[in-house]
């Protein structure tokens, strides 16, 4: 083999590895933007499960990123919602902090 398709050869496998290098980071970052839309979802189907137990709501978010929570026992990363229910006197609306390792609740409020 001539020195020529000796370079042509390395250069072409390096190119096939850059290729393949991307396709699987965007795979993997796909993938993990996939876990974590179906882990806000999960989650914020049970807050509404639990809301659903004392009657029907309005609506419901969540936010898209997490963000800092921080209460006197624990510091942690939480996703932020809401629900909003008929209540006796009109529309209400609370919000909501879940640990999105565990998905526990961590906080609810009237707002």
């Amino acid at each position: 083999m001539s020195k020529e398709n000796s370079s042509n050869s390395g250069l072409k496998l390096y190119g096939l590895s850059f290729v393949a290098g991307v396709l699987l980071s965007g795979a993997m970052t796909y993938g993990c933007q996939f876990v974590k839309r179906q882990r806000r979802d999960e989650i914020l189907d049970h807050v509404k499960a639990l809301f659903l137990r004392e009657g029907p709501i309005e609506g419901a978010w969540i936010e898209q990123r997490p963000a800092q929570y921080s209460d006197n026992q624990r510091h942690t990363k939480a996703y932020f919602g809401g629900i909003t229910r008929q209540e006796d006197d009109g529309l209400q609306q609370y919000e909501f902090a879940a640990d999105t390792a565990t998905g526990e609740l961590l906080d609810v409020y009237k707002i």
